[in-house]
């Protein structure tokens, strides 16, 4: 191993060497002289002065309102336009209630009970539906009517009565 290292040692040192250069040995031509102008911290310092300056002479005097805080104040909601708005809402469900109110019970006797939809009554999926499996019920609409007349009169009666 030893005969090794020292074959290894003798071709390295046979090798050529390339010489150092450093930056000091090279030859370089001066640099040309450079316009430099202000930097960007010097005319952004200048633009802060005179953005400050503009804010001063244009804020409102006392008392006042600027246009920033009246643009604001347009646009955002108040609670006493709310108090208005939900006063209005209010009012115009009462009417409609009363107006309501005073068509569906003027005569008890031709009101119609509403049974939405009849079907109702057999209330399921409406998948997989045999033709004729369906009963038609229009006697049991009917049936409900009736009920509700004998129901009217009794009321009616009622308050005969007590008049």
């Amino acid at each position: 191993m030893y005969a090794a290292r020292q074959r290894v040692c003798r071709a390295a040192c046979q090798l050529p060497r390339t010489a150092r250069t450093y930056a000091s040995d090279a030859h370089h031509k001066p640099a040309a002289p450079v316009n430099e102008s202000f930097g960007t911290g010097s005319i952004a310092a200048v633009a802060a002065f005179f953005a400050a300056a503009a804010v001063f002479t244009l804020k409102p005097a006392p008392g006042e309102e600027s246009a920033v805080s009246s643009m604001i104040n347009k646009y955002r909601s108040r609670a006493e336009d709310w108090a208005e708005t939900n006063a209005l809402h209010t009012k115009a469900a009462e009417q409609a209630g009363f107006d309501r109110n005073l068509f569906e019970n003027a005569s008890n006797k031709h009101r119609y009970v509403n049974v939405t939809y009849p079907e109702a009554f057999q209330s399921h999926a409406p998948r997989n539906i045999q033709a004729g499996q369906l009963v038609n019920l229009d006697h049991v609409v009917e049936h409900y009517k009736k009920e509700h007349l004998k129901d009217e009169e009794r009321k009616a009666k009622i308050l005969a009565e007590q008049n």
